[in-house]
């Protein structure tokens, strides 16, 4: 006989999971007694519930092959993890988040922290279901941990009532659902290398979580063999290496006008794994009438919600590009210097001017990043908040292989220092550099703890210009000289990381970063690094009147 938290536990075993993300309750106390049972299957204690499934969120994109995973208690627990849940939805990550409920007799009553979990998940995860008896807990997480990764990876949110974790039932066997991938058809990859070859002016967008080194590598020789250029959907920068003459930018918040101006002249889009999502396509104004369209998705219900395509191909990406690879030659053609112009545009869009600063008052962010961009190894890390400040990790830095950037397509405020954690954790030999603004570090900042507790080192950079920028950005252009609720109050960041046993320093001047960097690296533990910014400075683009 096994009890149904004891039945969990070994199938999350059997699928390999090393690392889940919790905030402890009362309702799910038999599964941390059993996990005890499992020293395998390490347990990061998080310090409120959006910070777990951020880190769980993270941790599942650099998987790719399996979900993340996070427990949380009924009620309270549940609203608070939410905002990871709706964020691995939008960014297509692979999660699994396992919710304590109120004991199955008391249920429909308003228990004490009773809430219906299948109706408040369903319109932001791929399933959502309650586990009503142990004897079928290790079906519901074979299928649970299946659907998280197949097709268009997503969320899966599964209840467990705390009696039903304590029930014993009789031997229950754990079975994994084996992986399955779209087949790729031949006169698909003959068609697509036609069209490519009779192209113009082509542009290849990539996007999506599901890419590994090997695809990376097939996409990066594909381009070079058919002299194709290649721009990142929103927030997939580390697909194409930044290096390679094919990379021309991404389709994101504040892009190059010059890419998005190529991107509407282009007579022939090849979309790979992209959701051509409202921000992708630049508020749906892309693509154009009279572009043909190839797009490229293991999941057949993401054609057509933003624009009817001309060629939709419903197949694994890996097995597309390779395919694509091995005949790369006969999608070249004669383009009049289309891709050698469209990366000209990149570096120049990307380049930072030695002695550019304008005079702001405060660290001048585009010579930092011009520095970071010269520090950064290049397996580093770098996971980001949505906010203004994102820009200039957007536009100045260089990305590699797929995981080497986790920023939040949902536009979440405060996931870049779990995230930052998470990936620490899983990649402690490489460099991890969170940058977020003062407002998004203050949602999830407590963090800090867990990865004290837990020894995750990672670099986390604020932008502190002591407001939410990018709705005073807004604000400033819908309601001129009428600024309203978006100017901060912030702590001592420094004192506070150091607070934390961190290392903490500030930044005033773009001159001090580079000691400043070192001197956290130098440290060898978790850093704090503030960066005193000019509050004109909002965009990389622009700036606030006086």
């Amino acid at each position: 006989m096994k009890t149904g938290a004891k039945i969990l536990v070994e199938a999350l075993a059997l699928h390999k999971v090393e690392r889940v993300f919790a905030v402890a309750g009362e309702s799910y106390l038999p599964v941390l007694d059993a996990l005890l049972d499992a020293p395998q299957i390490q347990v990061i204690t998080c310090r409120h519930e959006s910070g777990a499934t951020f880190m769980a969120e993270a941790y599942g994109l650099l998987q790719g092959d399996k979900p993340g995973i996070a427990f949380v208690t009924r009620g309270p627990g549940a609203c608070n993890a939410a905002i990871g849940i709706h964020a691995a939805k939008q960014s297509s990550s692979p999660l699994v988040m396992f919710v304590g409920l109120v004991a199955r007799e008391g249920r429909d009553r308003e228990s004490f922290q009773e809430f219906d979990l299948p109706q408040m998940f369903a319109s932001h995860t791929k399933w959502a279901a309650v586990i009503d008896s142990a004897d079928r807990v290790a079906e519901y997480v074979a299928r649970a941990m299946h659907i998280a990764v197949s097709g268009r990876p997503g969320p899966v949110v599964l209840g467990l009532p705390e009696d039903m974790l304590a029930e014993a039932v009789g031997q229950s066997v754990a079975r994994l659902i084996p992986p399955v991938s779209s087949a790729v058809a031949a006169p698909e990859v003959t068609k697509t290398l036609d069209w490519l070859a009779a192209a113009k002016k082509p542009l290849v967008i990539v996007g999506g979580t599901n890419w590994n080194a090997a695809d990376c590598d097939n996409l990066a020789a594909f381009a070079r063999s058919a002299d194709l250029p290649i721009a990142a959907a929103f927030r997939r920068h580390d697909i194409v290496d930044h290096r390679e003459d094919c990379y021309v930018g991404e389709l994101g918040t504040g892009p190059n006008p010059k890419l998005v101006e190529s991107a509407a002249q282009a007579d022939v889009l090849l979309v790979l794994g992209a959701r051509l999502d409202e921000i992708t396509t630049q508020g749906y104004s892309l693509p154009k009438p009279g572009q043909k369209i190839i797009h490229v998705y293991p999941d057949a219900a993401e054609f057509g919600k933003s624009c009817i395509p001309d060629m939709a191909v419903q197949a694994d990406i890996g097995a597309f590009v390779a395919a694509l690879a091995a005949q790369g030659d006969e999608a070249a053609a004669e383009r009049g210097g289309w891709r050698e112009k469209l990366r000209a545009q990149y570096v120049a869009w990307s380049g930072v001017e030695a002695g550019a600063s304008q005079g702001w008052s405060g660290a001048d962010m585009t010579a930092i990043f011009g520095v970071l961009r010269d520090l950064l190894p290049k397996e580093a890390i770098i996971t980001t908040d949505a906010g203004n400040f994102s820009g200039w990790a957007q536009r100045y830095l260089r990305y590699g292989r797929p995981g080497r950037l986790l920023a939040p397509i949902s536009g979440a405020m405060g996931y870049a220092v779990p995230a930052a954690i998470s990936a620490a954790l899983a990649h402690p030999d490489r460099l991890v550099l969170g940058i977020c603004g003062d407002g998004g570090f203050m949602m999830t900042g407590q963090e800090l703890a867990t990865a004290i507790h837990h020894a995750a080192k990672p670099v986390i950079m604020i932008c502190n210009n002591a407001m939410f920028g990018t709705i005073r950005m807004h604000q400033e252009r819908d309601f001129p000289g009428r600024v309203s609720a978006t100017t901060l109050t912030n702590p001592d960041f420094v004192a506070l990381a150091r607070s934390y046993g961190a290392f903490g320093a500030s930044v005033s001047d773009a001159a001090q970063f580079e000691t400043v960097w070192k001197a956290a690296l130098a440290s060898e533990k978790l850093a704090v690094i503030e960066i005193r910014m000019d509050p004109r400075q909002i965009t990389t683009r622009s700036q606030l009147s006086d």
